[in-house]
């Protein structure tokens, strides 16, 4: 009887130590190949298991990171998806949420992630972000390459993607 409750008490306590242990490093990601498996199985694209996939780009708020993942080639019609992570360190990820963005249409895209305007642009025809705010003042950030990304905290006003002749995209 005695050798059952400690053999009970034993596997309790392994119990205690194990379950921890599997929800802390259970769908742990490891590295950029890691990051883009689970992109695969997050976008809702038919061919994700063959279709081509890279990361354009990402922005981070503390441990949390938005990584945009762009899908397609020259050939096909490109998509743009934000899946959020929680950076754990050592290159290791936890995967938290899968994003819709808004398609702003000519390879741009926005989203809103924590309480941040998120935008990653593709399109090389364009040069700069705009952002004009209630009071008109406009600050113009600069996109030197593409894929380019990036956050501001929310504001009131609009934004508007534009070419080097200051042009709508």
């Amino acid at each position: 009887m005695k050798k059952g409750i400690i053999i009970l008490i034993l596997c309790l306590i392994c119990l205690c130590i194990a379950v921890p242990a599997v929800i802390s490093f259970g769908g742990v990601i490891e590295g950029e190949e890691g990051l883009i498996e689970k992109a695969r199985k997050e976008i809702p694209v038919a061919e994700a298991d063959t279709i081509d996939l890279v990361i354009a780009g990402e922005v981070t708020d503390g441990d949390e990171i938005l990584v945009w993942f762009k899908s397609g080639n020259e050939y096909q019609n490109n998509r743009y998806t934000p899946i959020a992570f929680t950076a754990l360190g050592d290159d290791k990820y936890r995967f938290e949420k899968t994003y819709k963005p808004i398609d702003r249409g000519d390879k741009t895209a926005v989203v809103y992630w924590k309480d941040n305007f998120v935008c990653c642009i593709d399109n090389p025809n364009c040069t700069a972000l705009e952002i004009t705010y209630q009071d008109e003042s406009i600050n113009r950030i600069p996109v030197d390459e593409t894929p380019f990304v990036y956050s501001t905290r929310i504001f009131s006003g609009e934004y508007t993607f534009v070419d080097e002749n200051g042009n709508r995209l």
